[in-house]
């Protein structure tokens, strides 16, 4: 560990946390001790939590009082976890159309607004409270930090960009904790030759432990890398996020960038849900912090991800359909750690768009930017040639200006001038004959 980094978590963090009322640093040190608790132990602190989340919704979210009144399930029914499975799920589209029915009327502190990127093809708009951002955090730092990576420590992110015009006040805050946590983030949605000119050369001179990127950013870095026989300095560490990763991609990335690979999975509503340790051996839910169930028992093999977040009690999240399919694993992990695993993850089809210029553009980019536009419940992206895109899109109301001068800036800031693109309006969009719904469908 740095000398920067021992500061930063010993002195730097803990007086930002003093001086901003934050309890990031407490719970970081909280979750570093638990990990190490028995599996008996973790789920009796986890019961606990979602006792807490149970009552303040039951007493204070006027949604759920009349879902969970509707169900004809009562507070005191809830005495197992058998009891709690048998809550209704919530949906995105409840989400959507209850925001502010799904609020606690108890809060009385500042709530933050979210979106998600609408990876399923509906983008969801929430809030959520200081407390759980610095939960997420904690949580997302200590899945990082199983790869030898600690907080402080350089890290360099191949990820997006902000949508629209950024404030200049923003901005230079955003410059200045970039650079108070040492780290370095690179927009690689619009994908050239030249961009992986650039990347090499920042990352280069900035020399970071850690590598953090989209799936097909870090395959796309590996492949120039390989291409022109370069290489970068030694890294810790390469951490995969936001898509799946299959084990050719992951030998590939980890061969070119010549060191070990960890995966993670997460999503906007929750930040980091789970991530692998050293031992690979499936990926361990952040415990503490979110409950994870799946809608069948894992013999009868991959089935929806719900998922509760136990410290949002803002806005709770409770038995939330995340859209992913997945198999969990209560088998011991070699590493002792006591966190429940998901022994595997099968998220949605997303396809690679292309520029005339021959530029690749990941397929994350239409649902980062469609987060940002409020009127679209759900969408699908269809390049039909070089030079034409169709978003099609169930709306809650028409496009607003402000929305559509929005998509043609970002539009035409990443895939350029000469690309013609048009929002089709429809009651619905279909799914796959595997029940998902493919996002972005790339030219054959």
């Amino acid at each position: 560990m740095s000398l920067y980094s021992q500061a930063f978590r010993r002195i730097l963090m803990p007086l930002h946390g003093m001086l901003r009322n934050r309890q990031y640093s407490r719970y970081l040190k909280s979750i570093e001790r638990s990990q190490w608790l028995s599996s008996e132990k973790l789920l009796e602190f986890q019961w606990r939590e979602l006792r807490r989340l149970l009552e303040c919704a039951y007493r204070s979210v006027p949604y759920y009082q009349e879902k969970y009144r509707k169900a004809g399930i009562a507070l005191a029914d809830i005495r197992t976890r058998e009891d709690f499975a048998r809550l209704p799920v919530l949906t995105r589209a409840e989400v959507n159309e209850n925001r502010d029915r799904l609020r606690s009327t108890e809060f009385r502190g500042s709530l933050l607004p979210h979106a998600t990127g609408g990876s399923s093809g509906t983008p969801t708009r929430f809030f959520l409270t200081m407390d759980s951002y610095d939960w997420r955090t904690a949580a997302k730092d200590r899945v990082y930090s199983w790869s030898g990576w600690r907080p402080g420590e350089k890290a360099a992110y191949l990820w997006g960009a902000p949508v629209g015009k950024v404030p200049k006040v923003r901005a230079a805050k955003t410059w200045a904790f970039d650079r108070f946590q040492r780290q370095l983030i690179i927009n690689t949605f619009s994908q050239t030759e030249q961009l992986w000119e650039d990347v090499h050369r920042q990352i280069t001179r900035f020399r970071p432990k850690l590598v953090v990127g989209y799936v097909s950013s870090l395959a796309e870095f590996s492949a120039f890398l390989t291409r022109r026989g370069l290489r970068i300095p030694p890294i810790e560490a390469v951490i995969a996020a936001a898509e799946p990763l299959d084990a050719p991609t992951r030998e590939r990335i980890s061969e070119a960038l010549r060191a070990p690979m960890f995966n993670t999975y997460g999503c906007r509503e929750f930040m980091s849900l789970a991530g692998e340790c050293e031992a690979h051996d499936g990926l361990h839910v952040n415990a503490e912090n979110v409950l994870i169930e799946t809608a069948s028992p894992p013999a009868a093999g991959p089935s929806e991800v719900l998922v509760t977040d136990l410290h949002n009690f803002g806005m709770p999240f409770i038995r939330y359909s995340v859209g992913d399919l997945a198999v969990l694993d209560d088998s011991p992990c070699s590493c002792g750690r006591g966190l429940p695993k998901i022994q595997r993850i099968e998220s949605r089809v997303r396809d690679a768009l292309r520029t005339v210029d021959g530029r690749i553009v990941s397929g994350i980019f239409f649902p980062h930017t469609l987060k940002d536009v409020p009127e679209v419940l759900q969408f699908q992206v269809e390049q039909l040639s070089l030079e034409h895109i169709v978003i099609v899109a169930v709306l809650r109301v028409a496009l607003s200006e402000r929305s559509h001068r929005l998509l043609k800036q970002e539009i035409a800031k990443t895939f350029g001038a000469k690309m013609q693109w048009e929002l089709r309006a429809v009651s619905e969009i279909p799914r796959l004959t595997s029940g998902k719904r493919r996002v972005t469908v790339g030219l054959s």
